[in-house]
């Protein structure tokens, strides 16, 4: 991705200004200089120290003009002023991203139509995460959203894509901002963000982010309760290396709720407000997580360079997931029962080192990257007790007194294990033509055990390519086409299966792409990618059973602008087209039919506009729509198309001499009940209308 740095390409300034309009705390001078291209900067402070971040994995740091993949970012100034808390709440604005949250529970996604693998596909800074935790958005600068394959780049991965999230670094200059909000549904937030320098002139830096929210009082879906806090320190012993280090903490509760399963009758029931609480109020879904990592960056020349990463991440949570298989036409629930599993632990620690460098051969100019990584992950997961609790019905919910929970039996164990050798190289064969080749080689040894039985042991020496060709015929226009292969780590048979927590074997995809990108004006970034994407199936099958049979096609377009479309208009938009389709399953029922929760159609478009005459006011509102899915394998039914309205105002000025912004913002203006999310063939509703106001000040 682009250089950091204070005057920028016009790339550079498409994606920097694209997601969000003006830099939050900016005055209306600073407003008015931020319109000229050259006063425009990628994050809303400077960094301390500017580093180019490693976004492409084993391709390194490139800018997205070199590189033959379909890729979006979405920055803290979108963020902030979308008032977005969760990953959903950003990629929202993603055409290619499909929600598919699972209950009251962890953020889930689907990329170009393929849910991702949790354990691989999310990353920090390009290291490893452990799985089915929120990842805050305190402490991100900005969220990268690479789509397509990547085992090339990352190791195993989803083959639609990947989800990297930059974090915030220390700042040249000190400042504290200070923001609370208050939401419908007594909602409570406050966030304070620090940086700078441990003394002046120091060669250390810091940067500070603390977070509170709390909404309702779990008596109602959506009700949470976290606290966050997160630091990162950047320290430059010598003009040619510098050594950063960052660590979080968060802790979240989340009203516990379930997906709805179809009527007897086969239909869905009417959406249902997702304020209902269809938990129980004394049971939340919790999860307590750290992360911790560490960079260091050695330049030995102009041309030659060092970097070594390292980074742990754990998540411990207590699952709970309240079920609604199936409800009568009146909301009464004829299955269900509610698993819990206390002490379930996930760790995941990920490293790697690669030297980058540029160099020449006859008349072809290089850059190459070459590399090492490791990756471990522990999971200690299963380990459900079933209690036959239900509310009774979805229209009407009826609370049971706390239960006295049974003995967790004892957990699943799956230590998997990845070491992989890359390399890369980008060739200028002119001023027209480059070609990007790379290659990884991956040992991957995955060891599962069940309580009480033998470990099944997969060992596999993998090697998967990838390769592209970049046409750029004039500045600021580049058209593209690259294959790649990924692998992905079997998915685990869903709890309600016949083989529940059982681990299925790597899946191999391959991918094909044809795209395009280019300027248009001084500031908007337009693209289109036209892709097929080809996987093994994973499904529950008639026994209900979880099996690995048959193969997943997925044929699309996307069309995509985001950037500065006049002086005063910024746009984030985007459509995609997608077919997907099952085939070779041997089984009548599915061969044919589409994925579940894969929309045909997808679209956002989200305007942010400085009202003329009116130095500091900015109004903004987005469209987002999602066309019908199945919602399971056999296409039993669809799932309603949606359409949502978000509206919001921003105001920038100075009260006793600091900078300020007040935000009013309201999600779902119409108020409408749609399912947002399609999983295990049931449903999980859309939020209602929430309007919320905030204040921001800096010191």
């Amino acid at each position: 991705m682009q250089h950091a740095r204070t005057k920028l390409s016009p790339i550079a300034f498409a994606v920097g200004c694209a997601l969000g309009g003006l830099p939050a705390a900016a005055s209306a001078a600073e407003e008015a200089a931020a319109r000229q291209p050259d006063a425009v900067v990628v994050s809303a402070r400077k960094p301390l120290y500017e580093v180019r971040d490693v976004n492409l994995g084993a391709f390194g740091a490139r800018d997205a003009f070199d590189v033959p993949l379909s890729i979006h970012s979405y920055s803290s100034t979108l963020i902030d002023n979308q008032r977005a808390r969760t990953l959903n709440d950003v990629l929202k604005n993603d055409p290619a991203v499909q929600n598919a949250s699972i209950g009251g529970a962890y953020d889930h996604v689907a990329i170009r139509g393929f849910a991702i693998d949790w354990t691989n596909t999310m990353r920090r800074d390009g290291q490893a995460l452990a799985p089915y935790q929120d990842v805050p958005l305190e402490n991100v600068e900005r969220m990268d959203v690479l789509k397509g394959p990547s085992g090339f780049l990352y190791g195993y991965n989803s083959p639609g894509g990947t989800v990297n999230h930059v974090l915030k670094r220390p700042t040249a200059t000190s400042f504290v901002s200070a923001t609370g909000e208050l939401r419908e549904h007594d909602g409570r937030y406050a966030h304070l963000d620090a940086g700078g320098r441990l003394g002046d002139g120091s060669p250390f830096g810091y940067r500070l982010n603390v977070a509170r929210e709390k909404v309702g009082d779990f008596r109602h879906g959506d009700d949470l309760s976290r606290t966050f806090a997160g630091v990162a320190f950047d320290w430059k012993p010598g003009p040619d290396a510098l050594l950063r280090i960052d660590a979080d903490a968060q802790d979240k509760d989340l009203a516990a709720q379930p997906v709805i399963g179809p009527q007897r009758d086969g239909r869905l029931p009417p959406a249902i407000d997702s304020r209902t609480l269809l938990g129980q109020p004394w049971l939340q879904y919790r999860t307590r997580t750290r992360n911790v990592g560490a960079r260091f960056d050695h330049a030995f020349d102009e041309q030659w360079s060092f970097t070594a990463q390292a980074s742990r991440s754990v998540n411990k949570r207590l699952a709970a997931f309240p079920d609604v298989y199936e409800v009568r036409a009146d909301g009464e629930i004829v299955s269900g029962d509610l698993y819990i599993a206390p002490g379930q632990r996930f760790r995941a620690t990920s490293a790697q080192v690669f030297v980058s460098g540029k160099f020449a051969t006859a008349a072809i100019g290089h850059e190459l990257v070459a590399g090492l990584s490791r990756r471990d992950d522990e999971a200690r997961d299963g380990g459900f007790v079933m209690l036959p609790i239900t509310v009774g019905n979805i229209f009407r919910p009826v609370y049971s007194p706390p239960a006295a929970l049974p003995a967790a039996p004892a957990k699943n164990i799956s230590d998997s294990r990845q070491s992989s050798l890359f390399i890369s190289d980008l060739l200028t064969l002119s001023d027209a033509w480059q070609l990007v080749l790379g290659a990884r080689h991956i040992r991957y040894v995955n060891e599962f055990r069940r309580p009480a039985a033998a470990a099944d042991v997969d060992r596999r020496n993998s090697t998967v390519p990838s390769v592209g060709a970049v046409y750029k015929p004039a500045r600021g226009v580049m058209a593209y086409a690259s294959y790649a292969q990924g692998l992905e780590r079997g998915g685990v048979a869903p709890f309600n299966a016949a083989n529940a927590g059982e681990w299925m074997k790597p899946v191999k995809s391959r991918q094909v792409e044809l795209g395009a990108k280019a300027e248009v004006g001084t500031g908007l970034a337009i693209g289109a990618a036209l892709f097929e994407i080809d996987k093994g199936l994973e499904y529950v099958d008639s026994r209900n059973v979880y099996v690995q049979d048959g193969r997943q096609r997925h044929r699309g377009i996307e069309l995509t602008a985001h950037g500065r479309a006049t002086d005063a208009l910024s746009v984030v938009a985007g459509f995609a087209l997608l077919d997907a389709v099952q085939a070779r399953t041997g089984d009548a029922r599915t061969t044919g039919k589409r994925p579940p929760n894969v929309p045909r159609a997808q679209g956002s478009v989200f305007l942010d506009y400085s009202v003329p005459g009116m130095a500091g006011l900015s109004l903004h509102g987005g469209v987002f729509y999602v066309g019908a899915r199945a919602l399971d394998s056999v296409n039993s039914v669809d799932v309603p198309s949606y359409a949502r309205l978000d509206l919001g105002a921003r105001y920038v000025t100075r009260i006793g001499g600091r900078k300020t912004v007040l935000r009013a913002n309201v999600e779902n203006l119409a108020d409408r009940r749609y399912w947002a999310a399609a999983s295990y063939a049931s449903v999980y509703p859309g939020k209602p209308r929430t309007a919320g106001v905030s204040l921001q000040v800096e010191f």
